[in-house]
């Protein structure tokens, strides 16, 4: 039906959870199937964007019974099955957790990208854990490394240097460390939200978005919801959509202008900044038809930045495509490098 129960479909099959035997697991997976069945149910009916259409009333009737219900049970039951997956993760290996990949791109997070193409800069050993669970602060991405936890793409990365020692900028000179710190905050504070509106705002009624990202409508409608209270809280929700485009756009020119003809961002090596350099620009190729951020792709509007993002690509991803991908694969994959 969709990408989630196709997930926890793949999940009963193939017995990537290792609690995937237990009764009251299969039930979890069960109740699921049928909570999403439920919801797809409610969106037939009516869902969160038919105020305007003109049902009748025991049709509405039955749509809110079925959504009040299933949204419930399968809130309920997905928690249970978090509290339930435990696992023993390898010692020494930083356990990467990360929502599912899609065929075309590793993830749909720009800061998702950001870390792995850390990881795979400086080659330490990692295995990438697709799940749907949150950190203690209940962001993702996250890792796990003997059995310590850490949060937050930037202070994961802080941490491995440390750990590690590390420092991926060591050729650049303080000067240059603060100019790449204010490009990544720039593209991190200020261009992210643009991208965040562009996708599940003002692309939330483009046809175009359900392809480019395969989830029932009705979690792009809670995703769209919270994002418009986060955005207005943090100021760039306020503007209108051509407002948010031009901002953007100046966020993009002041990169281009910057990086130039340089192969990276701070010169002829790439530097820690790049990583997230990289996991921005990648994000424009998931969006829909009607985003202006689709439009710079297709006009060639910077086409300095399009090559970087495919030098990183070539450099850092050569698996960013998976060819004969069947679908959301679940749990801890092989360890890499």
């Amino acid at each position: 039906m969709d990408i989630l129960i196709g997930i926890m479909q793949k999940k009963k099959n193939k017995g990537l959870n290792k609690h995937a035997n237990s009764a009251s697991h299969i039930q979890a997976m069960v109740t699921t199937r049928t909570a999403l069945k439920g919801i797809e149910k409610m969106m037939r009916f009516g869902g969160p964007n038919c105020w305007n259409q003109s049902n009748s009333t025991s049709n509405w009737a039955v749509a809110i019974g079925v959504g009040v219900v299933t949204v419930s049970g399968l809130l309920y039951v997905l928690k249970r099955c978090k509290c339930k997956r435990k696992i023993d993760y390898p010692k020494d290996v930083i356990i990467l957790h990360l929502i599912p990949r899609l065929k075309d791109t590793p993830n749909l997070s720009p800061f998702a990208v950001k870390l792995e193409t850390y990881l795979r800069m400086t080659k330490l050993p990692y295995q990438v854990d697709y799940c749907f669970d949150m950190s203690p602060k209940h962001k993702t991405p996250w890792i796990t490394y003997n059995g310590e936890v850490v949060s937050d793409s930037q202070f994961i990365i802080e941490y491995l240097n440390e750990k590690f020692n590390i420092d991926l900028s060591s050729h650049l000179t303080d000067e240059q460390r603060g100019v790449a710190r204010a490009m990544r905050k720039m593209l991190e504070e200020d261009l992210l939200w643009a991208l965040a509106l562009s996708r599940w705002v003002y692309g939330y009624s483009d046809p175009s978005l359900r392809k480019v990202i395969p989830a029932p409508r009705f979690f792009v409608w809670r995703i769209k919801r919270m994002l418009e209270k986060y955005a207005y809280g943090q100021g760039m929700g306020r503007h209108t959509p051509s407002e948010v485009e031009h901002i953007a756009m100046g966020d993009l020119k002041a990169l281009s202008d910057f990086l130039g003809k340089k192969k990276f961002l701070m010169g002829v090596n790439p530097c820690e900044t790049d990583c997230a350099v990289f996991g921005m620009m990648s994000s424009f190729e998931k969006m829909p038809d009607g985003s202006f951020f689709t439009k710079v792709l297709k006009d060639k509007l910077f086409p300095n930045l399009d090559a970087y993002r495919e030098r990183m690509k070539e450099l850092y991803w050569p698996d960013w495509v998976i060819p004969g991908w069947e679908g959301p694969v679940m749990g801890l994959q092989p360890r890499r490098p």
